[in-house]
């Protein structure tokens, strides 16, 4: 289903981390719903919500890294760099 044109346009990296944060929370409820001790079930979501908060830092900084090279590239410039025409 396309989405309307006034709908803001998300980007593909928050839908993953929104499944990683579902992930969080399932494998550890499968793990003792499989019978895994409580310890065991805590410390894979304790290590998957590190790994996903890690993972959300670096795609954050990925982007501002991004969106600031894109401004440089097309920031305009100073008279004394520009050609006297």
């Amino acid at each position: 289903m396309p989405r309307p044109a006034h709908a803001p346009v998300r980007p593909p990296e928050d839908d993953l981390l929104r499944w990683a944060a579902f992930g969080c929370l399932l494998a550890p409820a499968v793990l003792l719903w499989r019978g895994a001790p409580f310890l065991t079930a805590a410390g894979v979501a304790c290590g998957l919500a590190a790994v996903t908060a890690a993972s959300r830092v670096l795609i954050r900084r990925s982007r501002r890294a991004r969106v600031s090279s894109h401004a440089r590239a097309y920031a305009p410039r100073d008279a004394v760099d520009s050609p006297a025409g």
